[in-house]
Formats: C-alpha cells, sequence, structure tokens
C-alpha cells in the first residue's frame, strides 16, 4: 500500500470517528471488560463456527465448557446412563486431543478452570445440586468429589482474588464463593425474558450468565449490579446455547444442536 493511500485511510477512519462522536455515538468492537454495559444502548453478536461436532458415540447432548486459554474442554451428556464424556481440543486448531467417556460427573453442567489448581471444576447440576468435582485437565480422570453449601447450574473462578461465582440452583440468583467453596455474599438475580439457564463466564470485571429460550447473556458486576440482559442476534441463534468462556476479546460460545457446536462470537457495543 502506497504512503498516499494510507493517508486517506487513515483520514477516512479520523472522519469516521469524528462524525460518531459528534453524534454522541461510541462503537466498541470486542473489549468485553472495557464495555460500560450500563450505557450500551444496543449489542450486536456475530459469530464464526469453529467446531461442528463435538459429541462421541452416544454422548451427544452438549453442556459445560470452558477453557485454560489453549485448550477448550467440553463435557456431553448420555442421556441414557446420565455419565458425560469429557473432551478437551486445541483451540488454533480446533483438533480433539484427549477424551474419556463414562464421567460421574451427572449432566456436567457448566465447568471453570481454576488456574491455581490447574484443574478442571466441574458442576454437576442435575441431580446432584450441591457436587462439584476436580478434573485432572490432562489425563481428564476426577480428582475429588465432594459437596458444596449450595445447589448450583453453573460455576466460574476469578484467578485474581482466588474465589468462584456460581449460579443458584431454581432461581436466577447467585453467589460469591472463596476458594473452599464458603460462600461470602449472595445476591438477587434479575428474571429475564429467557426460560433456561446455561453456563456462566467471567472476566476481571463483570460476570456473564448465558441464557437460552431466547439465547441472551446477563452481565452482572462482581458487587452484583445488574448491567443487562443482551439477546443474542447471530446465526447461532436458531440453536440452544449451552456455555460460554472467552479467550482475550473472543467469545466461545457451545450449542446443543442434536449434537454440540461451537462458534466464536465477536460484539459490537453501541452508545448513544
Amino acid at each position: 500500500m502506497s504512503a498516499i493511500m494510507s493517508e486517506i485511510i487513515s483520514a477516512i477512519m479520523a472522519f469516521v470517528v469524528w462524525f460518531m462522536n459528534f453524534f454522541g455515538i461510541n462503537n466498541y468492537t470486542n473489549g468485553l471488560d472495557d464495555i460500560d454495559y450500563s450505557a450500551v444502548k444496543n449489542i450486536n453478536f456475530s459469530s464464526e463456527l469453529v467446531l461442528d461436532d463435538v459429541h462421541s458415540d452416544s454422548y451427544i447432548i452438549l453442556q459445560g465448557g470452558c477453557t485454560d486459554g489453549k485448550y477448550a474442554y467440553y463435557c456431553s451428556l448420555n442421556t441414557l446412563t446420565n455419565l458425560c464424556s469429557i473432551s478437551k481440543y486445541e483451540i488454533a486448531t480446533w483438533k480433539e486431543v484427549a477424551r474419556r467417556d463414562g464421567m460421574p460427573v451427572d449432566h456436567g453442567n457448566d465447568i471453570t478452570y481454576n488456574r491455581d489448581k490447574d484443574c478442571l471444576v466441574v458442576c454437576h447440576n442435575t441431580p446432584r445440586r450441591t457436587y462439584v468435582s476436580y478434573v485432572n485437565k490432562n489425563t481428564l480422570k476426577i480428582i475429588e468429589t465432594f459437596e458444596i453449601p449450595l445447589k448450583i447450574f453453573s460455576i466460574t473462578y476469578d484467578s485474581i482474588k482466588d474465589r468462584y461465582c456460581v449460579g443458584i440452583a431454581h432461581t436466577f440468583d447467585f453467589a460469591i464463593l472463596d476458594k473452599d467453596f464458603n460462600v461470602v455474599k449472595k445476591f438477587k438475580g434479575v428474571v429475564p425474558e429467557s426460560t433456561a439457564k446455561q453456563g456462566m463466564d467471567s472476566d476481571n470485571k463483570y460476570i456473564y450468565f448465558l441464557l437460552s429460550f431466547p439465547n441472551a447473556i446477563s452481565v452482572y458486576d462482581w458487587d452484583g449490579n445488574h448491567k443487562g440482559i443482551f439477546k443474542m442476534n447471530d446465526d447461532a441463534k436458531k440453536y440452544e446455547s449451552e456455555n460460554i468462556f472467552h479467550i482475550n476479546d473472543d467469545l466461545y460460545i457451545g450449542y446443543n444442536s442434536g449434537y454440540g457446536k461451537v462458534y466464536k462470537t465477536t460484539i459490537e457495543a453501541l452508545y448513544e
């Protein structure tokens, strides 16, 4: 590209930014924790299919999912046995690198990665809603299964403050737990239009609850303040959303489509 063309493109981009700022409009693409969700007018979601089929044999119903930054991990349910498989994919190629079937983690409704313990933490949910399992991320074998003081449907880990946030079963409420799963504080959640509660994710500033029917993301800060519910309007909206995690500024959302599918999702926030 010539120097003159570069200057022309830079001038056009500068004019677009000036024009939007003049009319009080500000666009942010990605930058999840930089978004001021309380001031957002609308969020547009754009998705790209990255993994077409997560299932194996009779383990067909996609449930929880998480990442350690390099690999993605998914629970898939066998409804005949109520056991799960846990699969591991290299995100750079989306090739499966490991899988273990017959895992007694009930529905495996959500997974998070505990960086300090360097292991997966699986939220069982139905029917043993108070059960959680530590799982070795390399062998995919269960390290320990134990009960916690709450019935939960989802879980996310904050590595900065070494704590968890969990969704409380049968409600849209949630709680902050310490590293040993002691309850620190409970919060009253906002009841959405969506009827199904799914997985969750978090970063340093926000907590993201994934919802289905219709697919949406409900956002809170770590002090329990609700920042909004944003209906997903991307190409994957026809599927049932199941799990969510992010790497840098991209969301990765797993869907139940008969077999599991994973979409890489970017968001654009519109302010006025």
